[in-house]
């Protein structure tokens, strides 16, 4: 999946900010690129690992995070 489109079905109001915010903020840029690599690779460990995994609860663990860092950023944004 090409990484604005997993950022447009996460934020579909919030695509055209993101997008903007990550051209001037390099720090910014790095968490919105971590959780699109950790959303990818929870997708992949999802359709490969058995049931119960580690793995995915690993990925699924990193990708809250990471969901709720960019979150943040929305209310010290707006």
């Amino acid at each position: 999946m090409e990484p604005w489109s997993i950022i447009a079905k996460r934020w579909p109001d919030r695509n055209l900010e993101i997008r903007r915010r990550c051209a001037v903020d390099a720090d910014y840029r790095s968490i919105v690129s971590d959780y699109v690599e950790a959303r990818s690779a929870l997708d992949r460990w999802r359709r490969s690992d058995p049931a119960g995994s580690g793995r995915v609860a690993d990925y699924e663990r990193l990708v809250r995070e990471l969901d709720a860092e960019i979150e943040r950023s929305f209310v010290t944004h707006d």
